[in-house]
C-alpha cells in the first residue's frame, strides 16, 4: 500500500478501482459483441493486469505476458493429447504444469506472468479434457481475447491516469502483495497443487467445460496468502466468494428479464464498481474480494458463451459447485497447511 502521508494515494486507489471497474466492464461488453467462445477471458485478464499493476504495462512486460499464456496453453494441449492413452500419465503432466505455474504466481517478481499461466492453463486444461480438437479450434478466438484483454488495460490506464505511484511504493503499491508468511513460495506453490490437481482432475473427468468458474475461484484464492490462517480469515473469503456469485446470478436473471444489454451492461458495471472499490481499499481486502470479483466474471460471463452453455444454464445453476469448490479449497487447505508450517520450521531449525 501507499507509503503513510502521501498526499495522492486515496486518489490513486480511487483511480486503480475506477480503472479496473471499467476495463471489466468494457472487456466483457465487447467479448459479448463479438460473439467470443470464452467472454470470460479478456475481462479476467484485464482484471489481474490491472490488480497487479501500478502503471501500464511496458513492451517487455507484454511480450512476457503473452509467451506465458502461449506456453501454458501449448502445455495444457500437449498433455491432454498426448497423455490420454497412458494411464496416470496426464494427472503427473496437470500437476507439474500447475506447480509451474503456481511457483510463478506465488514469486513478487513473476506474480502477473504466473497469474496468466494459470488462467490459460485452466482455459485450455478444461477444453482439452472435453475435446483437443475443440480447444484448438478455438485457438484463434482465445488469442483475440487475449489482445482485447491486453488493450482495454492500455485503455483504460489512458482513460484514468490517475497520480504516479511513489518510485519506493511500486511494489507495496500491489493490491496482491503478500505480507511474507511462515511458508516459502516452493511449498505454497506445492501446496496449492495438491489442493487443486484433484479438483481438477474430478471435474474435468467426465470433459464437463463447466469446471472453469470452480476452478478459476479456487486458483484465485490458493494465490492468496492466509486461506487458512484462521476460521475467521476462511469465512471472509467465503463471504467474497459468495458475493460474486449471488452478484452474477442476479445480474443474470435480470437480464433474462427484461433483455435489454443496456440494462445489463450497467448492473455489470455496477456490480465491478463495488468489487473494484473494496479490494482498492488495500491488500487485505483484495485478498478477500478478487476470489469474489473472479467468481462474478466467471460465472456471468459464461452465461454470454455461446459455445459453453449461454443462457441455457443459468448462473444460479452454477453457484453452488462454485462455493462446494470453494469449501473444498479452505477445507484441503487447513488440512495441508499445517503439516507444511511444521516441516518449514524444521528446515530452518538450525542444527
Amino acid at each position: 500500500m501507499s507509503p503513510e502521508g502521501d498526499p495522492h494515494a486515496g486518489a490513486r486507489l480511487r483511480a486503480r478501482g475506477l480503472r479496473i471497474a471499467l476495463a471489466v466492464t468494457a472487456a466483457l461488453a465487447v467479448e459479448a459483441l463479438r460473439g467470443a467462445d470464452l467472454p470470460i477471458l479478456a475481462p479476467m485478464i484485464a482484471l489481474q493486469i490491472l490488480a497487479m499493476s501500478p502503471r501500464a504495462p511496458g513492451l517487455k512486460l507484454l511480450a512476457m505476458l503473452f509467451g506465458a499464456a502461449a506456453a501454458s496453453s501449448l502445455a495444457a494441449w500437449v498433455v491432454a493429447a498426448v497423455t490420454v492413452s497412458i494411464p496416470g500419465a496426464y494427472p503427473l503432466g496437470m500437476g507439474v504444469l500447475y506447480l509451474w505455474c503456481f511457483a510463478l504466481a506465488m514469486h513478487p517478481k513473476t506474480r502477473p506472468l504466473g497469474a496468466m499461466a494459470l488462467t490459460m492453463t485452466i482455459v485450455v486444461g478444461a477444453l482439452s479434457a472435453a475435446s483437443t480438437g475443440a480447444a484448438a479450434g478455438i485457438a484463434l478466438s482465445l488469442v483475440l481475447s487475449i489482445l482485447a484483454g491486453g488493450a482495454v488495460v492500455y485503455l483504460a490506464f489512458a482513460a484514468l491516469p490517475g497520480p504516479p505511484p511513489p518510485p519506493r511504493a511500486a511494489e507495496a503499491d500491489d493490491l496482491s502483495d503478500p505480507a511474507p508468511g511462515p511458508v516459502p513460495v516452493a511449498f505454497r506453490a506445492l501446496l496449492a497443487t495438491l489442493v487443486m490437481l484433484p479438483l481438477h482432475l474430478w471435474l474435468t473427468a467426465d470433459g464437463g467445460v463447466a469446471a472453469m468458474p470452480v476452478l478459476f475461484t479456487c486458483s484465485a484464492m490458493l494465490r492468496q496468502p492466509g486461506v487458512a490462517a484462521s476460521l475467521q480469515d476462511s469465512l471472509t473469503r467465503l463471504a467474497g466468494t459468495a458475493a460474486g456469485g449471488v452478484a452474477a446470478s442476479a445480474v443474470h436473471a435480470v437480464s433474462l428479464m427484461h433483455g435489454e444489454a443496456t440494462l445489463a451492461l450497467a448492473m455489470v458495471l455496477t456490480v465491478s464498481l463495488f468489487f473494484a472499490w473494496r479490494m482498492s481499499a488495500g491488500a487485505l481486502q483484495a485478498q478477500v474480494w478478487m476470489p469474489g470479483f473472479v467468481t462474478f466474471l466467471a460465472l456471468y460471463g459464461m452465461t454470454l458463451s455461446p459455445t459453453l452453455g449461454g443462457d441455457e444454464i443459468a448462473a444460479s445453476e452454477r453457484l453452488w459447485q462454485v462455493f462446494a469448490g470453494a469449501l473444498y479449497t479452505v477445507a484441503a487447505v487447513s488440512l495441508l497447511a499445517g503439516p507444511a508450517r511444521r516441516l518449514t520450521a524444521r528446515r530452518r531449525r538450525p542444527a
